[in-house]
């Protein structure tokens, strides 16, 4: 796919696309939002299909551009709500408080895994699911080699995995796992 063959892309959304489906829409509480949510993450993911050589945990990879793209269409409706002239009857979405306490306990829940990291797997977490920097950016910054940034990445999102399944009795925290939340605020 990182070469263009759209068969192959047409394969991996197939593959994808009913996961994606139902996060977002677990996320979302909206079909159209979610169908929406779906269209962005693969067209995303076909823009970006050079970079995927070096995507080390697709499916992580995929599950974390569709939570962001999830939680920032929450945001924007939650702006249109609050923006003086925006009529009830007008918005196409609905967010409860119910969500917004769900995002908050994710969020609290994946704070604190963080902050039981080593150190040096707790900077590395950091610096590539909330900073966006790719596995060489990090070596550099932390003088260490590409294959130690990929170990203590892996170590910490076992760790992270396993400390989220200990504390939520919810499945859908599996999306949330292998990137961090943004505070919905």
């Amino acid at each position: 796919m990182a070469e263009g063959n759209e068969q192959a892309f047409t394969r991996l959304f197939m593959h994808h696309r009913g996961k994606i489906y139902a996060t977002t829409l677990r996320l979302t509480n909206s079909r159209q939002m979610a169908e929406e949510i779906l269209q962005d993450v693969f067209l995303k993911i076909w823009l970006r299909r050079k970079e995927l050589e070096v995507v080390v945990n697709f499916e992580a990879y995929l599950h974390t551009i569709a939570r962001r793209a999830a939680y920032r269409g929450l945001k924007q409706l939650a702006a249109q709500r609050h923006s003086p002239g925006t009529d009830a009857g007008e918005q196409a979405f609905h967010i409860t408080g119910e969500h917004i306490f769900t995002f908050k306990q994710y969020n609290n829940v994946l704070r604190q895994a963080i902050q039981k990291l080593p150190p040096r797997q707790q900077e590395t977490y950091l610096l590539i699911r909330e900073s966006g920097l790719k596995r060489e950016e990090v070596a550099a910054k932390l003088d260490v080699s590409p294959e130690t940034v990929k170990y203590n990445l892996d170590e910490a999102t076992k760790k992270v995995r396993a400390y989220f399944m200990a504390h939520t009795d919810l499945l859908p925290v599996l999306v949330i796992l292998a990137g961090s939340l943004k505070k919905f605020s």
